[in-house]
């Protein structure tokens, strides 16, 4: 499955910036570091441009599924940082993301069988 890109404060204020400046998505999309039809996606997602399409939907479902997600402040397993996240998440999203990429690409052939 893909990483989905999380925006910083600086990148959502650089992006309202390059929409009030009528930048082109190319240019928008060149700022994050992304292909077009991602910078269009995340905008959707964000909420702050609306495109028409199925391609930019997001379900109802999962909408109103991460809005009523039940939350809660355990502390992280890694880093023993206190940080809401969704019930049953056991790291934060910083340690889950090393984590992923510290064991990408291990090959299994160290594992006991």
């Amino acid at each position: 499955m893909v990483q989905r890109i999380v925006l910083t404060d600086d990148q959502r204020k650089a992006l309202y910036e390059a929409l009030e400046n009528q930048q082109t998505y190319t240019q928008m999309a060149d700022l994050i570091g992304v292909c077009v039809d991602t910078i269009k996606r995340i905008l959707h997602r964000e909420g702050i441009r609306e495109f028409d399409g199925a391609k930019y939907a997001v379900s109802p479902a999962n909408r109103l599924n991460r809005l009523n997600e039940e939350q809660w402040d355990r502390p992280c397993l890694k880093c023993r940082k206190q940080v809401p996240r969704p019930h049953g998440h056991y790291l934060c999203s910083k340690c889950d993301k090393s984590n992923k990429s510290q064991w990408a690409g291990v090959d299994e052939d160290w594992l006991v069988k």
